[in-house]
């Protein structure tokens, strides 16, 4: 079929995460947009929090109803033993955007996904990016659905695939590991009912746990679930030969700060979660010729700036609002964009160096 008869969208967002999701619902009303995914339904992932700010743009996209649902616990603060065998409580009580969440991930991107469908978005999943090439009528795309391929043409490009950034490696572009960060962890039931953070840090590594949402609970039994994470260089782990929750739970035991928490634990009900990458990462160039990424896929943060949810969609928004402002052509909003990209960047190499400065 020549290119002229494939069907045509303006905007093909690959990965329909939680910027994914939020790009095409703030492009949807200007622009048609398709969203497409590899996953039939949004994976399970635990651990990391949602900043108050983020309220802000589901606001803006009239979504802050979602964070209202019950699988969504509002974050009282965190309990930091950064640096310190004494803790120093990090709340929000004073700020303007209220408290935090410790989200049911997999289900907020469920939330989204369905609030995209309810918008008419175009949404293709589960969907494998197989081939995308430049023409000059636009981006010709090939992906396979139901082990077919399929094939459409887009004005544009975003790649919100998360850490494995597949539409951007297509086109060539390295990325570049600040660090070796990674992290493995344990969930598990605990009879009690704090619905705050611990952040500690130990001589090569640091830890952190946060309550979930405790649908697989038994009711009057136990009182909550949390993520027990333990982070620290690849070699670091995999010296520690962790291949049981019990091995991993005794390592928690002796840390400060989490004894508390150890000491009410149902020791049968830790669950082992592999090793995930939780290194700094950027894209070499996060923009290109009609294509841009977004969130992890642009820039991934160490989990220690509870910001990687956050970024992901006030990236979203940027972009979104630069090619609503501009139009989606504009010869700018390369260059714009990827200047807000890298200013980002710098800050957050500043902090975290600021950061771990204290416990070096």
């Amino acid at each position: 079929m020549t290119e002229s008869h494939l069907p045509k969208t303006q905007v093909v967002i690959i990965g329909s995460g939680i910027g994914g999701c939020i790009a095409a619902l703030a492009l949807a009303p200007y622009y048609s947009v398709t969203l497409i995914d590899k996953d039939a339904e949004p994976q399970n992932k635990v651990g990391e929090s949602l900043a108050p700010a983020a309220i802000r743009i589901l606001k803006q996209l009239s979504l802050q109803h979602l964070l209202s649902d019950p699988r969504h616990i509002v974050s009282q603060g965190t309990l930091s033993y950064w640096g310190s065998d004494e803790p120093t409580l990090i709340d929000n009580l004073k700020n303007p955007d209220g408290f935090g969440w410790h989200l049911d991930r997999a289900y907020f991107e469920k939330q989204l996904r369905e609030a995209c469908h309810k918008a008419n978005i175009h949404c293709i999943w589960p969907a494998q990016l197989v081939n995308s090439a430049k023409t000059p009528q636009g981006w010709k795309i090939t992906y396979q659905h139901d082990s077919k391929a399929y094939q459409l043409m887009s004005d544009i490009v975003i790649d919100a695939s998360g850490r494995h950034c597949v539409f951007a490696r297509q086109q060539g572009v390295a990325r570049h590991q600040f660090d070796k960060l990674m992290s493995i962890g344990f969930t598990a039931n605990l009879n009690i009912t704090k619905n705050v953070a611990v952040i500690s840090h130990t001589d090569d590594s640091w830890w952190y746990s946060a309550p979930l949402h405790q649908n697989d609970l038994n009711a009057g039994v136990y009182q909550q679930k949390r993520i027990f994470s333990w982070y620290a260089e690849p070699h670091i782990i995999k010296a520690a030969q962790i291949h049981t929750p019990q091995a991993l739970l005794q390592r928690a035991q002796h840390v400060t700060g989490l004894g508390a928490l150890i000491s009410q634990l149902d020791h049968s009900s830790a669950a082992l979660h592999p090793m995930l990458a939780a290194n700094s990462s950027k894209l070499e160039s996060c923009s290109g010729n009609a294509w841009f990424a977004i969130g992890d896929s642009a820039i991934s943060f160490d989990p220690l700036s509870s910001q990687g949810m956050f970024n992901a969609m006030a990236s979203a928004m940027q972009l979104s609002e630069l090619l609503i402002n501009n139009g989606l052509n504009h010869t700018d909003n390369r260059v714009i964009y990827q200047q807000q990209v890298d200013k980002i960047w710098q800050s957050y190499l500043a902090h975290r160096a600021l950061y771990y400065k204290m416990v070096s």
